[in-house]
């Protein structure tokens, strides 16, 4: 093991012999940010939800796009970007040896044309981003087929899917997290085959129940008490479910339900020798958080079916990957932004890509930018397989004799991810910001831009929004709206109007996005606590207390009663 200490954030880490031995498989030198911080930075150039007008650079079109009018970064929209009438390659530079390759490298970004927004396949449904087969869906992020959606990250194959995330094969839904094939599921979380359930945690193929948690295969429960068919509908046609203020009241009484129920310390399926939460299907998989089909990787967010990976955000079907952000299909790749190949579920990759952005299907590409089909380009310049082969460890070298210094003094090398200041997005743009919230002078002083928000265009109405969706009319839809939270502008749409009513859900007063950051911060946090298993029952094995320890994101300061996973099966499942 080394311990070493982190050029940005000033606290210590460690680098064990196994992370050593990658850096040495992948031919890289060993990390000089902490892996929080090498977090932060990949996500930090991932701009999913902050949306805007702008002009296409090209033909000037007005489209909706992730770049501000005033973000420097030329754009086109999707047809143009996507045609054939333009070359990548015309933006091509010679490496200059007198100049350190972050720099030049940053002045390629910033010169190549970026695609508005990142969708494909879509149906009235411009207000998506990172997106793919949609219909009729508004402010939806980082799903896949879905229809008549709204306010969602991460929702796929859902319909009528409201204020979600990790939504799989849900319909009629509202206010969950992490929910899998649930109809009618309202104000849940960890649940599973369920119908009809409001205000439940952690529980399975479970129908007509309110304020639950931890059930199985039940049915007509309300606060994990049992009724009969006829008691529970007495019972649940007392609770206004269209009340603002019953709903916050049944909220809490089901949070002390959910609180004094075990909970399993890490969210898991079939996993050996993994730490983290919502691990699936994984093997020799540390610190890695909502990730299937993973082995021998570390320190990932997002991911599925890679191997041989460290350091990788919101990528898929990856091998020795290094670095890499929101992209999949890659081998022995390191540092790429949005690269894919079009068939990584085949495991047909890419090849030795490295500090790129938006590269697709290309191989042996170093520095460049929005390439397709491409091989052997360095800054956007063709060489050839000689050319390149010789060029490329002379870079490398000169990465590491003439680092990058960034503003605040912090130093790039060959090995470190891109600096903080080139990203294309100021960090409140970012998902950094929902999951590492920050100060507008802390992030300047990390290196990263902040943005201002724009004076709005609209002009708040003297409206007040009624607790009971049953008194709410039609002249919502003329409204304009101030967040509580927030205090900006938003507005109520025709469909979401009509999704309230139909599901007796009250008019929220709090602004779309800030509802989508609000679930992020339920979230159990990136960090990991060792502790002991919370159980003192006899019968599970043990007299007393339950001598098992584990490693779990959940603090010890945190109000959850936390279990291993023996004993958890023994009281729950």
């Amino acid at each position: 093991m080394e311990t070493r200490n982190c050029q940005n954030c000033k606290t210590d880490f460690v680098i064990e012999s196994e992370d050593a031995d990658f850096y040495e498989k992948i031919k890289v030198p060993k990390p000089t940010f902490c892996p929080d911080c090498r977090n932060i930075q990949r996500m930090a150039t991932r701009n999913a939800k902050s949306l805007y007008k702008r002009a296409c650079d090209n033909c000037g079109t007005m489209v909706v796009s992730r770049f501000s009018p005033n973000n420097p970064a030329k754009m086109f929209c999707t047809k143009c970007w996507w045609s054939d009438d333009w070359d990548v390659l015309s933006y091509g530079k010679e490496y200059d040896f007198s100049r350190p390759f972050f720099e030049q490298f940053h002045e390629l970004l910033f010169s190549v044309p970026h695609v508005s927004i990142f969708s494909s396949n879509m149906v009235n449904s411009d207000y998506s981003n990172m997106e793919s087969d949609n219909k009729e869906c508004y402010l939806t992020f980082g799903g896949h087929w879905n229809e008549y959606c709204a306010f969602s990250e991460y929702s796929i194959h859902g319909k009528e899917v409201y204020d979600s995330y990790w939504s799989f094969a849900g319909e009629q839904c509202y206010d969950n997290i992490n929910i899998e094939r649930c109809y009618r599921t309202l104000y849940s979380q960890e649940c599973k085959d369920c119908l009809n359930a409001y205000f439940s945690y952690d529980c399975r193929g479970c129908t007509e129940i309110i304020g639950c948690a931890g059930l199985r295969q039940k049915s007509y429960c309300i606060f994990n008490q049992q009724y009969s068919k006829e008691e529970y509908f007495i019972e649940k046609a007392r609770m206004n479910f269209g009340s603002r203020a019953v709903v916050q009241e049944l909220r809490e009484k089901a949070r002390n339900i959910w609180h004094s129920t075990p909970h399993l310390f890490m969210a898991s399926g079939q996993v050996v020798n993994c730490t983290g939460n919502d691990i699936f299907n994984s093997k020799n998989a540390m610190n890695v958080w909502q990730v299937d089909g993973m082995e021998n990787v570390k320190n990932i967010y997002i991911g599925a079916w890679s191997k041989d990976c460290y350091d990788e955000t919101s990528t898929a079907g990856n091998e020795l990957g290094y670095l890499n952000t929101s992209g999949g299909g890659m081998y022995n790749c390191k540092a790429l932004l949005y690269s894919f190949t079009s068939d990584f579920k085949n495991k047909k990759h890419a090849y030795n890509d490295e500090y790129s952005y938006m590269l697709l299907s290309s191989s042996d590409c170093f520095g460049c930018v929005g390439l397709r089909k491409k091989q052997y380009c360095i800054l956007n310049k063709q060489y050839t397989k000689e050319e390149y082969e010789e060029l490329l460890p002379r870079i490398t070298q000169h990465m590491n004799d003439m680092p990058f210094t960034a503003r605040n003094g912090l130093i790039f090398r060959y090995g470190d991810f891109f600096p903080n200041e080139h990203s294309l997005f100021a960090y409140n743009e970012t998902v950094a910001n929902d999951f590492y919230p920050v100060t507008k002078s802390q992030a300047e002083n990390w290196g990263f831009v902040w943005r201002e928000d724009a004076p709005s265009e609209y002009t708040l109405t003297e409206y007040t929004i009624p607790d009971s969706i049953d008194d709410v009319g039609d002249d919502i839809l003329q409204a304009v709206l101030k967040c509580e939270h927030s205090g900006k502008a938003y507005k109520i749409t025709t469909a979401e109007l009509a999704f309230y009513r139909k599901m007796n859900i009250p008019i929220p007063t709090v602004a779309p996005l800030e509802r989508i950051r609000g679930r992020v911060m339920q979230l159990l946090p990136f960090k990991l606590h060792h502790r002991p298993c919370m159980c003192d029952q006899t019968g599970h094995d043990h007299a007393d207390a339950c001598p098992r320890t584990f490693d779990t994101a959940y603090a010890p300061d945190r109000p959850e009663k936390v279990y291993c996973a023996h004993c958890y099966q023994q009281e729950v499942v």
